[in-house]
């Protein structure tokens, strides 16, 4: 079955991300001790997110491990944030 040509297109952008205070917020209410996490900053720009994590590791590859491990954890946690997917990744 196919929508007639006068139906408009579903919405499919995400809902607009929660606050910056919510997100870092959120994120110290999901990590666990053994995610190593320190701090965060977030900039919410419209629908986009960007998060600059502080995870602590004894090299880096641990600690982009356990960057990204929190962030599926947000993202599992947060309804607000269900449509939101990770889409780059850059370490500093």
């Amino acid at each position: 079955m196919r929508a007639s040509d006068d139906d408009p297109a579903p919405d499919t952008d995400p809902p607009p991300a929660p606050s910056a205070a919510l997100l870092v917020e959120t994120l110290h209410r999901v990590a666990r001790p053994q995610d190593r996490f320190e701090s965060a900053r977030a900039l919410v720009l419209d629908r986009t997110i960007r998060l600059a994590l502080y995870v602590g590791g004894p090299d880096e590859i641990e600690a982009v491990g356990h960057a990204l491990l929190l962030c599926r954890r947000l993202l599992g946690h947060s309804p607000e944030l269900s449509h939101h997917r990770i889409a780059d990744f850059r370490l500093l």
